[in-house]
């Protein structure tokens, strides 16, 4: 298990070193009254709920693309963040605390509060402790609600799948599921194992939302497109579906190496071609299979 988080904490840090942020540019489309989902970098979604209250950011991207976003936000809306909640621990969604954090209440499960405000290492490298105002000051466990613009706003935390703290957000009034990183639409996941990350707790978590939610709800994840329920559904049957492959394969005796180089996966090669490749899925699923 050291094996493999050495070599999951290795990918971010190569591909977050290799990238241009300073060419990153944010779209955006509005998926409900008021409720607008920004990507940036055409990689990590935003979430932004704008009303008479003011204005919800749900995930703040990279630290590197600040600007992008408030000058994004700026041209929308005109206003401060008046809260920021955090789906996760990771860079690429809390990177932004360092600026929003200034002006907002940021919300969060408990263990990212613990986690961004410990002196912390990504692999050989010491990152420290985030700025006072970059922590989240309102942490929950269980469910949290939030009254604001016309909405009761609710927030689950639903971890272990792709982090310990991994929380969705609900806008009953708009029909909008936000997920953060238990859905990589379209591709397979990153699953966290040294943050508490699990790929069958990850699969029974996709399983609970999408029975749980309205059929009709639209569903915005932390990478990849934006989803509606029945779209949710087939990625989860086709997670579901590579997860037996490999299980089936390691029960007649098979290595990861040798269904790596076998391409057990190659009808869902299009999943490989974001973040995790069919070998790295392989690698995180492996030793949760049974022998």
């Amino acid at each position: 298990m050291k094996k493999l988080f050495l070599l999951l904490m290795s990918v971010p840090l190569m591909v977050y070193s290799q990238r241009d942020y300073s060419a990153m540019q944010v779209s955006h489309n509005e998926v409900a009254p008021g409720l607008y989902r920004l990507f940036v970098g055409n990689s990590v979604a935003v979430v932004a709920f704008n009303g008479p209250d003011g204005l919800l950011l749900i995930d703040a991207a990279y630290e590197q693309t600040i600007r992008q976003l408030r000058d994004t936000l700026n041209s929308l809306f005109k206003k401060p963040v008046r809260y920021l909640v955090n789906t996760h621990l990771h860079g690429d969604h809390t990177g932004g605390n360092v600026e929003f954090g200034k002006e907002a209440d940021i919300i969060s499960h408990h263990s990212v509060k613990a986690w961004l405000k410990s002196d912390r290492k990504l692999g050989d490298n010491n990152v420290g402790a985030l700025f006072r105002n970059a922590v989240p000051n309102l942490t929950f466990e269980g469910t949290f609600y939030l009254d604001f613009n016309g909405q009761n706003i609710q927030m689950r935390h639903l971890g272990g799948g792709h982090t310990e703290g991994d929380i969705i957000i609900y806008f009953p009034e708009s029909n909008v599921l936000v997920v953060g990183d238990l859905l990589f639409a379209g591709f397979f996941p990153f699953i966290d194992v040294s943050q508490g990350g699990n790929p069958l707790v990850f699969i029974e978590n996709l399983q609970w939302i999408t029975k749980s939610y309205p059929e009709d709800a639209v569903v915005i994840g932390g990478h990849g497109p934006v989803f509606a329920m029945d779209q949710v559904k087939e990625y989860l049957f086709n997670l579901q579906q590579t997860i037996k492959v490999i299980s089936d394969a390691r029960k007649k005796g098979m290595t990861a190496d040798e269904m790596k180089q076998n391409h057990i996966l190659k009808k869902w090669e299009s999943y490989g071609t974001f973040f995790i490749t069919e070998d790295r899925w392989i690698d995180i699923v492996f030793p949760f299979t049974a022998k």
